[in-house]
């Protein structure tokens, strides 16, 4: 088929664009920069001429229902996301209404399938177990604002007979990060992984989940699987505390790890964006983010989540979370965003 992707050239769009090619698919990256697009596909070991590019911005439209023309099927990655809180009224307003113009524009055209990727912070924060039946909300903030209108979308043009499938997947983590800098959820990973102390909330727990293992649930359910079909991607449920340990047996390097409670979070959280603002630097925390952490924390973190759909059509998740932090601390290495001191014995 010939699949129109946007946000191709970021994290897991440019992981989607490279199992869409390995798939046999025609490939159209839907961008705003071309020069990335291509840059992704280097970063791939794509062919950059190979990679139809079509520029179109998210809020452009015009641009957006024409990147649909001739194509079999789209897969809705693009979206902005960023723990900056100066972009929190661009959040809530590009997320839905490209997504409102992009599901439109493929239920015009009677296209195949459509996959929109949305996230399980679209689900309450304190919520403790979930299936995809569980109902969403209520954000945290801005991001997870912008996400559950989207979502809902999505739900929206099930319900009226189009073919579209919506997958939700956790923290994200991997190699092959096609930003200069960085997305912001690897950056923060980095941020953790460069210290040799680091404040840990005690008693959370969320989902992460192997970029890889999303991209082949993406590409995968363009040709297989029933619709509609809403497919939790939340992967591994771990702490972020037990991640870090983890990746510190893995390097050899020691961690000291200190308890980052609830209250402190919160106004550290609140302080990063009174910072941010004020500077324009990117933080490792944001108030969103403090919100979404805090109500885990509270409610004792996430203990089980429904992922029995993607497992049995796509054999999900296949990867294992330590061969991820293996590979994905490895490739931080290799392009330069770790040390060997910080990657220890991966060095070698």
């Amino acid at each position: 088929m010939k699949v129109a992707i946007t946000g191709a050239s970021g994290f897991l769009g440019s992981h989607c664009m490279a199992a869409a090619v390995a798939a046999g698919h025609e490939v159209r990256a839907v961008v705003r920069n071309p020069a990335k697009a291509r840059a992704a596909a280097v970063l791939h070991d794509l062919p950059p001429d190979g990679i139809e590019v079509v520029v179109a911005d998210l809020t452009d439209h015009e641009a957006l229902r024409a990147s649909l023309d001739g194509a079999d099927a789209l897969l809705h990655v693009g979206a902005v996301f960023s723990l900056d809180p100066r972009q929190g009224r661009q959040m809530r307003s590009v997320n839905p209404n490209s997504t409102a113009v992009l599901l439109g524009a493929a239920a015009e055209r009677d296209l195949r399938r459509v996959v929109h990727v949305s996230s399980i912070g679209v689900y309450g924060a304190s919520r403790t177990v979930l299936g995809p039946d569980t109902p969403t909300g209520p954000e945290c903030g801005p991001y997870t604002g912008s996400k559950i209108e989207a979502d809902a979308l999505a739900v929206a043009h099930q319900e009226a007979g189009q073919p579209v499938v919506v997958v939700c997947p956790g923290g994200i983590i991997g190699p092959l990060d096609p930003s200069s800098d960085l997305s912001d959820s690897m950056a923060s990973v980095l941020d953790g992984l460069r210290r040799s102390r680091v404040p840990m909330p005690s008693g959370a727990c969320f989902g992460m989940v192997d970029v890889r293992d999303v991209a082949a649930v993406c590409v995968g359910s363009l040709t297989a699987g029933t619709t509609p079909a809403r497919h939790l991607l939340a992967g591994h449920l771990i702490g972020p505390a037990d991640m870090l340990r983890m990746a510190s047996n893995l390097t050899g390097r020691p961690v000291r790890i200190s308890n980052f409670p609830a209250p402190l979070l919160s106004l550290t959280g609140a302080l990063c964006d009174l910072v941010g603002r004020a500077t324009g630097r990117r933080m490792p925390l944001s108030r969103e983010v403090a919100r979404m952490t805090t109500a885990n924390m509270r409610a004792g973190g996430l203990r089980e989540v429904d992922q029995r759909s993607a497992a049995d059509a796509f054999g999900f998740p296949a990867t294992p979370l330590e061969t991820t932090l293996v590979e994905t601390m490895s490739w931080l290495h290799s392009a330069g965003h770790l040390t060997d001191d910080q990657v220890g014995r991966l060095a070698h």
